[in-house]
C-alpha cells in the first residue's frame, strides 16, 4: 500500500494580524510570479498550486505558506485521481497518514509526526550508599612534601610588600637606523 497523496490550494487566504500587501509580495517571491499570476493566486477562488505530493511535501508547502501570512489548503487526493507522481515507499515505518483539519485554521499541530519515547533504562539495581560510608576505596595519594624550614613569620603589622613588586620592565627600542628622510621638491 501507498501513503496518501494530497493536493494543495490556494484561494488568497491571509492569516489574521498579517498585513495583505506583505503577504502577497511574500507569495510571489515564493512563486516567482508576476502580477497577473498573483492577482489570480489573490482573487478569493481556489487555485491548485501543487498536486498529488507526499505528506512531507505537503507540511514544507504549509509552513512555506504559514511563514509567509497565508494559508494553504491541502486536500487529500481521491483515490480514483490520476496520479501526477508515483507515490514513495513507506519502507514499512507504519506511519499513519496526516490527520487535516478544517480550512483556514493556520495550525501545524497536524502536521507534527508522533515519535516514541526511548525506553529508560533498567535502574533498578541501582541503591544509595548510607550516609558517610566510603565509596571509592583506593588508597589516597601520599601527601605533598613541601619544604617550609626557611619561612618566618614577621611580626603583625610590620613590613611593606614593597620587596615583592617587581619593576615594570623597559620595551626594547625598534632598530630605525636603516630609515631615511626623502628630500621631497
Amino acid at each position: 500500500m501507498s501513503d496518501p497523496l494530497y493536493d494543495l490550494f490556494f484561494a488568497g487566504e491571509i492569516m489574521a494580524g498579517q498585513d495583505p500587501e506583505r503577504v502577497r509580495a511574500a507569495v510571489g517571491r515564493m512563486f516567482g510570479a508576476d502580477d497577473d499570476t498573483l492577482a489570480r493566486l489573490f482573487s478569493g477562488r481556489p487555485v491548485k498550486i501543487k498536486s498529488a505530493v507526499d505528506q512531507e511535501t505537503a507540511i514544507r508547502y504549509r509552513v512555506a505558506f504559514r511563514d509567509a501570512g497565508a494559508l494553504v489548503e491541502v486536500r487529500p487526493l481521491a483515490p480514483d485521481a490520476p496520479r501526477a507522481a508515483p507515490a514513495p515507499a513507506t519502507g514499512g515505518t507504519g506511519e499513519t497518514p496526516m490527520q487535516l483539519l478544517p480550512p483556514r485554521t493556520g495550525d501545524l499541530s497536524d502536521c507534527v509526526p508522533t515519535r516514541e519515547a526511548a525506553p529508560l533504562p533498567d535502574i533498578s539495581g541501582i541503591t544509595l550508599a548510607a550516609e558517610g560510608s566510603i565509596i571509592d576505596a583506593s588508597e589516597p595519594p601520599p601527601p605533598a612534601r613541601i619544604d617550609t624550614g626557611d619561612l618566618t613569620l614577621a611580626p603583625a603589622a610590620t613590613g611593606t610588600l614593597e620587596d615583592c613588586q617587581r619593576p615594570p620592565q623597559p620595551h626594547p627600542l625598534p632598530d630605525i637606523s636603516k630609515l631615511r628622510l626623502s628630500d621631497d621638491d
